[in-house]
């Protein structure tokens, strides 16, 4: 990321706190990761489900709300 990414993220009506917040938490999940894969931790079953199952299960998910 560079200066240039920040002008792009600026001119959509990104403020800086945004960007700041945006870039911990992208940050974290990199870290977590790779702390996960160097551990040998396996995946919990709903983090492979195929894409159709994923999208069955959030529109189950919205008609109970």
């Amino acid at each position: 990321m560079d200066e240039s990414d920040l002008e792009r993220l600026h001119i959509l009506g990104v403020d800086d706190e945004q960007i700041t917040v945006a870039v911990q938490v992208i940050s974290y999940f990199n870290y977590i990761n790779r702390i996960a894969d160097a551990l040998g931790v396996d995946s919990e079953p709903w983090m492979t489900m195929s894409k159709e199952d994923w999208l069955a299960s959030k529109a189950r998910d919205w008609l109970r709300t």
